[in-house]
């Protein structure tokens, strides 16, 4: 598009994220309702040192009623790989956000931006740390799945809900989520009987109010 090409940075190139597999590099949706949809592009600029981390951007385009286009949003994140980028209501408000992830390294992971359209403008809202992510739908409401590495391959997950003001944590939403989490896990144990394993499975059905299993879990990981 000719119009996207005006507005990225000229040493920018249009890329979509690794997940989810749908994800595109350039996206439309109708935040205010005006029956014309905005467009969201995401781009990479390389640096000009290579390894050096790349500049990964979001952009959020507007059509106007005279007929031109105007950035409304834009932000760019250093790292190595856009890991995330989907729309989806975290606020429960009706209206899709713009959630949006960036790898920063292997150790330190990918940190998330959540991006809402407040009615006149775009604000970042949250931003989450993460290695891995996941959309978690519950009765009426839609939370995020943090995976947070702790040791090798194993990893402590928080479940989190928008509040009003911030992303906390979501007993019902945790459980909801937790059958993953356990399959996870049991595998994992299943091939390698690591104390690691046992500890992280306990750490989720405690946060899923499982203290039986938790217990069992802690005494099995000894």
């Amino acid at each position: 598009m000719k119009m996207v090409e005006k507005f990225k940075p000229s040493n920018a190139i249009l890329i979509k994220a690794d997940r989810p597999s749908s994800a595109k590099p350039i996206q439309f949706y109708d935040f205010n309702h005006d029956e014309q949809k905005e467009i969201i592009i995401t781009y990479e600029i390389k640096a000009k040192e290579q390894p050096s981390p790349s500049q990964f951007g979001v952009m959020i385009l507007k059509k106007e009623k005279d007929g031109n286009w105007r950035k409304l949003f834009n932000d760019h994140v250093q790292g190595v790989d856009l890991d995330f980028s989907v729309l989806a209501d975290i606020t429960g408000n009706g209206v899709n956000d713009y959630l949006w992830g960036v790898t920063i390294g292997a150790a330190a992971g990918s940190q998330l931006k959540v991006i809402h359209w407040n009615g006149t403008s775009f604000k970042e809202i949250a931003d989450e740390p993460y290695h891995k992510i996941d959309l978690v739908k519950g009765n009426k409401k839609l939370g995020i799945a943090a995976w947070h590495m702790y040791l090798g391959d194993s990893h402590l997950v928080d479940v989190l809900k928008w509040n009003g003001e911030k992303l906390v944590y979501d007993q019902e939403l945790y459980s909801t989520y937790y059958p993953i989490i356990e399959k996870f896990y049991k595998n994992k144990i299943r091939k390698l009987d690591a104390w690691y394993y046992w500890y992280c499975l306990a750490d989720a059905q405690i946060k899923a109010n499982s203290f039986d299993e938790a217990s069992k879990s802690i005494k099995k990981g000894k």
